[in-house]
């Protein structure tokens, strides 16, 4: 399946829009409240045309990738608040180039790994955060660390990197931080621990994995080992829930940033002690 024909941007919202509520959501002892989103359909610095992939450094930027945008910045750089700082990265075919940015993740290095989708035999780019190319690796294929459609990466606090390879293989990979290839997780389905179209990842400080499980409209939490702990986004009012899960990050806080393709937003849930 190729991830244009799941997701697509409507240009719904054409504004930055900010959203406080109070609507919770608990599960397996873990609250999350919908915080504030931002954003908008356009081309001008700060919109999107497809927001898509995400990523945080330590000093809590934002980095968002534009999957239609086809631009000379691709990934926009933002302070916490949703301030636009910079953008990088062209729209082509290469090692240092995009076709379609989809999953981000940061280091403890702070440098940047992106998913290129469209880009199987250049899989995943490392960049620093003002965007310098520093390497790519990932081939086409169904083996062990190959990958047909590419599309969230993620660094756990051992240095260990995940990669999520929706379509065909809906699971997870994890690599050691040299690029070994170590296990996978996951299979298709809507159970818990099962996949439709798992497009992005995000991991905390503890090492529990947030998966943007796309055509299941949901993020799913698992720990390092792949076994399910909870999920949220597909309740409460539809105005919060998560209508097309593209990436997911998350900040020094615990705060989870969902971006929402179909949309064309930035959601952020908090956890509740």
């Amino acid at each position: 399946m190729k991830k244009s024909n799941f997701l697509i941007s409507l240009g719904i919202i054409s504004a930055v829009i900010i959203v406080v509520s109070s609507f919770t959501f608990s599960a397996f002892g873990l609250q999350f409240a919908h915080k504030t989103m931002w954003g908008g359909n356009g081309v001008a610095n700060g919109q999107f045309k497809q927001a898509n992939g995400i990523a945080i450094d330590s000093k809590d930027n934002v980095y968002v990738g534009d999957f239609a945008a086809y631009t000379t910045r691709m990934i926009q750089k933002f302070t916490p608040n949703g301030t636009f700082i910079s953008g990088f990265g062209s729209y082509g075919n290469g090692p240092d180039l995009f076709t379609n940015p989809s999953g981000m993740t940061s280091d403890n290095k702070d440098n940047i790994f992106i998913d290129d989708y469209g880009n199987p035999n250049f899989a995943v780019k490392e960049f620093t955060t003002n965007g310098t190319f520093i390497r790519s690796f990932g081939t086409l294929g169904i083996g062990p660390g190959q990958f047909i459609n590419p599309g969230g990466v993620g660094t756990g606090p051992q240095g260990n990197i995940y990669v999520t390879d929706f379509g065909e293989n809906n699971n997870v990979q994890k690599f050691d931080p040299n690029g070994n290839f170590l296990e996978s997780f996951g299979t298709y389905g809507s159970g818990n621990g099962q996949f439709i179209n798992p497009i992005d990842l995000g991991i905390d400080k503890s090492n529990k994995l947030y998966i943007a499980d796309n055509s299941n409209h949901r993020v799913q939490v698992l720990d390092s080992n792949g076994n399910y702990i909870t999920q949220f986004g597909n309740t409460g009012p539809i105005a919060e829930q998560i209508l097309d899960p593209a990436g997911v990050a998350i900040n020094s806080h615990g705060d989870v940033y969902v971006t929402d393709g179909k949309q064309a937003v930035v959601h952020v849930y908090s956890p509740i002690q």
